[in-house]
């Protein structure tokens, strides 16, 4: 980590990186195998980075060569589910990675969404879909805590409205 002039180590037994859909200079001037446009470490179907070993990439910053998969949430937390079992089991009964689409949500603003390519349904749109999108969202938070904050921050923001206060340095475009 390099904090101004200085720089320290952490040490650290699991690495979570989030990464939205640029890639981060640390994945792109790394030296990985990428695909044609640099913008994402190849990976095998094992999600192991082509031409290395012991080194896995998943989610937004890699993609498994000629398997594209969209860079969303559903991917990498199933990226991120097949890679824990496969690390815990013996490297030659490990099945290549099979992505599994659960369906397609996306909130449209106010009290609108859309849920398509759901099992059973094809598609639902309004009012209806608007409530299946934060069920859904809720009912995927890993606490209570966060289940609780979530429906705080949704009452607060529907009696008030979103709040734009911005704190810290202003980014700057690249």
């Amino acid at each position: 980590v390099k904090l101004g002039e200085s720089a320290m180590s952490i040490r650290y037994g699991t690495l979570v990186w989030c990464a939205g859909i640029k890639p981060h200079p640390f994945v792109s001037d790394f030296g990985f195998a990428m695909n044609d446009k640099g913008s994402q470490i190849l990976v095998d179907p094992f999600l192991k980075v082509k031409g290395e070993k012991n080194i896995y990439a998943i989610g937004d910053c890699a993609t498994i060569e000629d398997y594209w998969l969209p860079q969303t949430a559903q991917v990498a937390n199933q990226q991120g589910q097949y890679l824990a079992k496969a690390l815990g089991m013996d490297e030659s009964k490990t099945k290549p990675f099979e992505f599994h689409n659960k369906g397609t949500m996306a909130y449209l603003g106010g009290l609108t969404a859309i849920m398509a390519n759901l099992p059973g349904v094809s598609r639902i749109t309004g009012f209806v879909a608007f409530l299946g999108w934060r069920f859904t969202y809720w009912f995927l938070q890993l606490s209570m805590r966060n289940r609780f904050m979530l429906v705080t921050d949704w009452l607060r923001t529907f009696i008030f409205g979103r709040d734009l206060t911005r704190f810290g340095p202003r980014s700057k475009p690249t």
